[in-house]
């Protein structure tokens, strides 16, 4: 296990000009990461990588930030107390949780959009509907399409809930981790530094937080450009997701 969170903050610590010294997370949550030989083989067959989110030692409220990893957002002049926003906070109060903490991404490649909305999650054209390791899960959420598309709020809900207590039942969760959808920084954070190949298909994901009153707060991400992830946008709860897709991750509970 070391010899990956050392790759991993070897990584971060290139991106972002630290030196060895900086404390990314601290050794005290690596001890206590625990991952049977079971549960990382079976997290493996469905894409998920683990990550190191760096601590509050990197803000995500700073122009260095924002010049880093939404080089091509654009903010509206007219708007500048978007930071007093409840869609702000979320996402400031969202990532706040995660800072510290080891996190499993889906790496699964996101398709190209295709005609009547048919693409697979698994290869970058998305024609092969056997590419998708969540797609047997898809029925039991009732997301009729068969595909990450074309689904709502609650089948999204369904479908991380029935996942998580099948895989804690047959203990291939580890242990105070949970289901979730990609929150929108990790997405970011992860896609910016370790798979830039996200950006080069044209596709929209889902992500949440939790607002103060413990609200779903959704937006919709992606890229404007290869190599890009700038792209994010609070949608409505009951809007039209007929197009964004998603990535799951495994996140503490706690």
């Amino acid at each position: 296990m070391k010899n990956w969170i050392d790759e991993r903050e070897s990584k971060l610590r290139e991106f972002f000009e630290f030196d060895s010294q900086t404390e990314l997370i601290s050794r005290q949550t690596v001890e206590q990461f625990n991952l049977s030989p079971n549960a990382a083989a079976h997290l493996e067959r469905h894409n998920i990588e683990w990550h190191v989110i760096p601590s509050s030692t990197v803000s995500i409220d700073t122009d260095d930030y924002r010049a880093r990893f939404y080089p091509k957002l654009k903010f509206d002049d007219a708007a500048r107390d978007y930071q007093k926003t409840s869609s702000y906070r979320a996402i400031m109060s969202g990532h706040e949780r995660h800072q510290g903490r080891i996190i499993g991404v889906e790496t699964t490649m996101k398709p190209k959009y295709l005609p009547g909305n048919r693409q697979f999650y698994g290869t970058p054209y998305g024609f092969e509907p056997r590419a998708d390791p969540f797609a047997p899960y898809f029925g039991q959420a009732r997301m009729m399409s068969g595909t990450r598309y074309a689904h709502n709020y609650r089948s999204l809900r369904n479908l991380v809930n029935s996942i998580t207590k099948d895989w804690t039942k047959r203990g291939l969760m580890p242990p105070g981790y949970r289901l979730t959808i990609c929150p929108p920084v990790v997405f970011n954070l992860v896609g910016t530094i370790f798979h830039p190949e996200w950006s080069e298909t044209e596709s929209l994901e889902l992500g949440f937080y939790r607002d103060e009153n413990n609200n779903a707060k959704c937006y919709a991400v992606g890229s404007n450009a290869p190599g890009d992830f700038s792209y994010i946008h609070e949608i409505e709860t009951e809007s039209d997701w007929t197009l964004l897709g998603f990535r799951t991750a495994l996140v503490p509970e706690t």
